[in-house]
């Protein structure tokens, strides 16, 4: 039987990792998208965005294709294609546990994880949703024979319960719907949101989900900055952090590295 929270640690070498987003600019065919901007310099921006977070000491880093929104639900082989591409070659400068994101298409975050070596992916698996970006429900049974038959069954799954941006149509509360997920499908931990980037949930209903859930990693995925991190540790078992870091804390922004510092400074403190 697996002990989640030792598998949790083994994957970043730490309890309560600092995981830190590099967002990729806009990638071809989508409506950001700058044919000005080559992949080339999408390149050196991640490049830049990785030694800033781990020059500041982040544990991890996770790779999201951020910039291409609106968000679909399947996207397409161009953006695998560049998204492949750009991360291959940041890697060289890469040197803690990486991880990675296709939004909002579990499939695309499952191959590109096979692809680059990611231990670690932040996707949805379960769930019926309507949100901003439409009407779309995951199916576990689907994604996970996927990841069975493309052999990446390391590639550790963390994933939402709950809508980003939207409401879930099982009106079931979390922990039911926890509940039943880690019943029948392997997870390697819970992540938990706000209903958008850098809004942070309900501290109270995280305390809960990890008093309910304490042998599963349970990891705050959005909206913590300088003035709630070190309370968002204290419940949680780690931090996916993006908004915050950037330049005057705009989401497409790049990373800041002197916010990323201070931000390190303060949950490390």
């Amino acid at each position: 039987m697996i002990n989640h929270m030792e598998q949790h640690k083994s994957i970043f070498k730490t309890e309560k990792p600092l995981i830190g987003c590099v967002h990729l600019i806009a990638l071809p065919g989508t409506p950001y998208y700058d044919p000005e901007i080559s992949l080339k310099q999408q390149v050196e921006r991640a490049k830049s965005e990785v030694r800033a977070l781990q020059e500041a000491g982040f544990d991890a880093i996770i790779f999201a294709n951020e910039g291409d929104r609106p968000y679909v639900f399947k996207v397409g082989p161009e953006i695998v294609a560049s998204y492949v591409r750009i991360v291959t070659e940041v890697l060289n400068e890469v040197n803690l546990p990486h991880g990675c994101g296709v939004l909002i298409d579990p499939y695309a975050t499952l191959a590109v994880a096979k692809a680059i070596d990611a231990k670690f992916v932040r996707t949805y698996v379960t769930g019926t949703y309507a949100d901003t970006f439409g009407f779309h429900h995951f199916e576990p049974g689907e994604i996970y024979r996927y990841r069975k038959n493309i052999s990446a069954e390391n590639v550790n799954i963390y994933t939402y319960f709950d809508a980003h941006a939207g409401t879930s149509l099982d009106t079931r509360d979390q922990f039911n719907k926890i509940d039943t997920t880690l019943a029948t499908t392997e997870l390697a931990g819970i992540l938990v949101t706000g209903q958008r980037a850098g809004l942070a949930p309900d501290f109270e209903e995280v305390k809960a989900i990890k008093s309910k859930f304490p042998n599963h990693p349970v990891l705050i995925a959005s909206g913590i900055n300088e003035s709630n991190v070190n309370k968002a540790l204290a419940i949680s078992d780690g931090l996916i952090v993006g908004t915050c870091l950037k330049k005057d804390g705009i989401l497409w922004n790049p990373v800041d590295p002197e916010r990323a510092k201070r931000f390190v400074e303060i949950a490390k403190s």
